[in-house]
């Protein structure tokens, strides 16, 4: 008899298939479970591109109405005349209203037929309402109220809604626009900053077609002479000198002083028109007043390129303040970098068209930090801008023209002089601000003699270091060749610009290999 320890451990026959069996059905549920998922899934995906199309079906729906309502609109609008841009008042029931409310200028609106007594500088815009005592405003026309010294500079006007005891000698159909030529006027960043870029502004946003008279208070003669080209680019009208006027003038309405976007910009978000304006359209204009191809009336008091294909390096030099003290070696690292370099002054006597077509032809300019620098508005929109900052002076020169050249599509190189290229080197007061922490502009513009210490410094540039600053120009000026095609980059182009060509100067540029001097002998 065997021992129970000794029976076999295997399961029975029938306990096995159990097993077999509960494993087999629970494969088929989580095969159907797996089924019914696919299936919802597949369900829901159906029902989301059924969706997705009916909503695209009532979009195109919708689209195709929206473009049958414009169009049909945008042919009503086309057939009428279109809106006509006239200037608005704050209050134009009133004779005269002013808006104060900027830092930098007042604008004034005479909304009723106004007169302008030039020899006691009053101007009137009668109350129809005869109110009682008659309202009196004095204005200075000129964009800088800031900055009391330039204000002291510019002629006051005194508006006032009382009758004037003279009668109209003029009288003129045009509305006005009366503002001043004086301030900081005399020096070209302000003639543009503070007269011509916000003169662009307010006849484009007041006066449709430049249907305006301009009435101009501190009118010397020399800025009439220097900016002749400009003025029939804001006005079809003759300009009325107030400051020799001896007559009264009647205007239907007019407005008083200059409105202003900043330093040297054409704001596009401050105007209320369709078709708002930048710099690149300001920069337009002064293109389309100088560049009218009077090539024969040059002055040749600015020096010329040579007749060769390589970039343009205009280098605006200075021989007041800030002047560079190694001009030679610098113009001398230009030409090794290979640049052809027009080195030159811009003077009072400089005539502006010449200095817009040598610096228009031109595919870099540079210069120190100045007013020189101001004529980067001749510059064609992809050219380089290389400006050289003295010490401390890094926050006026990215305001004055370094944000310009971004303004213009300028490229805008900054060299940043270092303490040992400024003859400030050895003030010990310079040397302070350059090694400790400071605002710079407080420094500057808080204290008077801070101010003359930094504007006139000189600067003597370390060339090795320059020249790298060179050779990222000359790189960006060789992108800009091929990309835009500049007045007098042609060889060609300039010889049949030049009236004294001779038949010597047309082989050397037709066959620049050519030992013409070999041929000769």
């Amino acid at each position: 008899m065997k021992k129970l320890d000794d029976a076999p451990t295997n399961p029975p026959r029938g306990r096995m298939f159990r097993a077999s069996y509960a494993k087999t059905m629970n494969m088929k549920k989580i095969s159907t479970i797996f089924a019914i998922c696919w299936l919802v899934l597949l369900f829901l995906y159906v029902l989301n591109t059924l969706v997705l199309f009916y909503l695209l079906s009532i979009a195109r729906l919708i689209s195709r109405s929206y473009e049958t309502i414009s169009t049909h609109h945008r042919d009503v609008y086309i057939e009428e005349k279109p809106l006509k841009q006239a200037w608005e008042s704050p209050e134009p029931t009133w004779s005269i209203t002013c808006d104060s409310a900027h830092f930098e200028y007042d604008l004034c609106y005479l909304n009723r037929p106004t007169v302008v007594d030039p020899t006691t500088a009053t101007i009137s815009s009668v109350d129809p309402t005869n109110s009682t005592p008659p309202s009196v405003i004095k204005i200075r026309p000129y964009p800088r109220k800031g900055q009391p010294e330039a204000m002291q500079r510019t002629k006051e006007l005194t508006l006032t809604t009382a009758p004037l005891n003279t009668s109209c000698a003029i009288a003129h159909s045009t509305p006005a626009l009366i503002f001043s030529a004086g301030g900081f006027t005399g020096n070209v960043f302000h003639d543009f900053n503070e007269g011509w870029v916000p003169l662009f502004v307010t006849i484009d946003e007041h006066f449709e077609d430049h249907d305006v008279v301009l009435g101009i208070v501190n009118c010397s003669d020399w800025w009439l002479t220097k900016y002749a080209e400009l003025f029939s680019h804001f006005t079809r009208h003759p300009i009325v000198n107030l400051d020799k006027e001896k007559v009264t003038h009647c205007f239907p309405s007019a407005i008083v002083g200059l409105k202003t976007h900043g330093v040297m910009i054409v704001d596009p978000t401050l105007q209320r028109w369709p078709h708002p304006k930048t710099m690149l359209d300001f920069r337009a204009l002064l293109a389309k007043a100088y560049d009218s191809g009077h090539a024969g009336h040059e002055t040749h008091i600015l020096p010329t390129y040579s007749l060769n294909a390589r970039p343009k390096l205009a280098f605006v030099g200075r021989k007041d303040t800030r002047k560079l003290v190694n001009e030679d070696e610098v113009r001398q690292a230009a030409e090794e970098v290979g640049f052809d370099v027009a080195l030159f002054e811009v003077t009072p006597k400089t005539p502006m068209r010449d200095l817009f077509r040598l610096i228009d032809s031109s595919h870099v300019m540079a210069g120190v930090h100045g007013a020189g620098l101001t004529h980067e508005l001749f510059l064609r929109p992809g050219s380089v801008l290389v400006q050289i900052v003295p010490i401390n002076c890094g926050w006026l020169a990215d305001m004055c023209y370094g944000k310009l050249a971004i303004r213009l599509g300028l490229e805008y190189i900054v060299y940043e002089a270092g303490i040992h290229e400024s003859t400030l080197e050895m003030d010990d007061f310079a040397m302070r601000q350059v090694l400790e922490p400071h605002d710079p502009a407080s420094t500057i513009m808080g204290n008077l003699t801070n101010w003359y210490r930094y504007m006139n410094q000189d600067v003597k540039l370390d060339v090795v270091r320059f020249k790298r600053y060179l050779k990222r120009a000359y790189e960006k000026a060789k992108l800009a060749c091929k990309r835009l095609h500049f007045r007098g980059f042609n060889p060609m182009e300039r010889l049949l610009a030049r009236p004294s060509s001779g038949p010597m100067e047309v082989l050397r540029l037709t066959f620049p290999l050519l030992d013409l001097t070999a041929l000769m002998a």
